[in-house]
């Protein structure tokens, strides 16, 4: 059943004007446009699945005034399918646009979360409103998850979301989570550890730094030392098409007043980790490393929250191309099969369903940009692919 470029538009757009704004991506701006967070799109989520006939909706608070929705489709036979739209967005502090107008014009919906990922929500969502009055149904049972915390936290609503469906049974036959990919049907992902390495030095007055120990000179060498690794991990042959894994030092702060000694400095280290790596044994490793080369006491402290069976971040997601759901959607968006570097939710969701795939309008390289847009042709195209793949009758 055809919907119409206008409508999954005003969809998506609607979605646009609710800000939804990671809070640790809060700031000044984001905050004008009431509370930041995920509450008012869940509870818009929420509403636009009862009325497009959800049998079952759930608010599952994940973090205070942050739920995750759950919206259950009955479908034609008893198989399962997923789809997975996180929403909220990042900062939009540095924005040159009006951040949350989601005005549409030159063939373009405009505004925060417009390509990542209110086009695929707003979209699935006009569909599922469409088939309802229509009265019509997907082949197989749908599970619309609108998952919080993916921006920034460590892919918390995605944590809470797999044991939720741990729990009551639920039997995944395909996921798709839904993330900016040029409509290609990503198979893998890296993983992700992330720690914050703090050196304990000792503070004294700058005329005499013989009586302190200096905590950011004493980072210099960590900081060597985590370049180093980067090398060495650009040097070992690749096992798969994700390549190495990768190292940087993305964040320092220190030091107190231009003449006082810093008794403390810290960076953060982001560690890209690919298949047949643990995450735990990737922060030991790091923890090794700024031990080894921190000339003054250093603590080594895990930033991402523990994954449900206990470890210290995101293992890399992988499935072979020729996955059956994989070549269905490179046949029906007319692209090939790829794997990507950025993190996403699918991170949380290996072994969950039969077959797991990243997919969506846009490129990446477009989003958490100054301006953020997503084409219509691109929704009309998503809405093809999607009704195609979900059959409805």
């Amino acid at each position: 059943m055809y919907v119409g470029a206008r409508t999954l538009a005003e969809e998506v757009a609607g979605l646009v004007r609710i800000p939804s704004v990671n809070p640790l991506h809060a700031g000044p701006r984001a905050e004008e446009y009431g509370p930041v967070g995920e509450g008012a799109i869940a509870a818009r989520l929420a509403a636009r699945c009862e009325a497009a006939g959800a049998r079952e909706v759930v608010l599952d608070e994940v973090l205070p005034g942050r739920p995750n929705v759950y919206g259950l489709f009955r479908g034609r036979s008893d198989r399962l399918v997923v789809v997975d739209v996180h929403t909220d967005t990042v900062t939009v502090e540095s924005m040159t646009d009006p951040p949350f107008d989601g005005r549409i014009e030159q063939g373009s919906v405009w505004g925060r979360g417009a390509l990542d990922t209110k086009a695929t929500l707003g979209v699935l969502l006009a569909l599922l409103d469409s088939w309802h009055r229509a009265g019509l149904r997907p082949e197989h049972g749908l599970l619309l998850v609108g998952s919080v915390g993916e921006e920034a936290g460590g892919l918390v609503g995605a944590t809470r979301f797999r044991p939720w469906a741990e729990q009551r049974g639920l039997r995944i036959d395909r996921m798709l989570v839904a993330e900016p990919t040029e409509f290609r049907p990503v198979h893998g992902l890296k993983g992700l550890v992330l720690v914050e390495v703090t050196a304990h030095g000792t503070a004294s007055h700058s005329a005499r730094p013989d009586l302190g120990a200096n905590a950011v000179e004493a980072m210099a060498p960590v900081i060597a030392a985590f370049v180093a690794e980067q090398e060495r991990l650009g040097a070992l042959p690749a096992a798969t098409e994700l390549g190495n894994g990768t190292v940087s030092v993305t964040q320092i702060s220190g030091g107190t007043g231009s003449n006082v000694i810093p008794e403390r400095c810290s960076v953060t280290v982001g560690r890209r980790i690919v298949p047949g790596e643990d995450p735990d044994d990737v922060l030991a490793r790091l923890a090794d490393i700024a031990r080894a080369a921190c000339p003054v006491p250093c603590k080594v402290t895990s930033l991402l929250p523990r994954t449900p069976d206990g470890r210290a971040g995101s293992p890399a997601f992988y499935q072979p191309p020729d996955s059956d759901f994989v070549q269905y959607l490179a046949r029906a968006a007319g692209t090939a099969p790829a794997v990507a570097p950025f993190g996403a939710n699918a991170l949380r969701y290996s072994g969950l369903a039969d077959e797991l795939v990243v997919f969506g309008p846009g490129s990446i390289e477009d989003a958490h940009q100054d301006t953020e847009r997503v084409a219509v042709a691109d929704l009309v195209r998503l809405a093809g692919i999607l009704t195609g793949w979900l059959a409805p009758g």
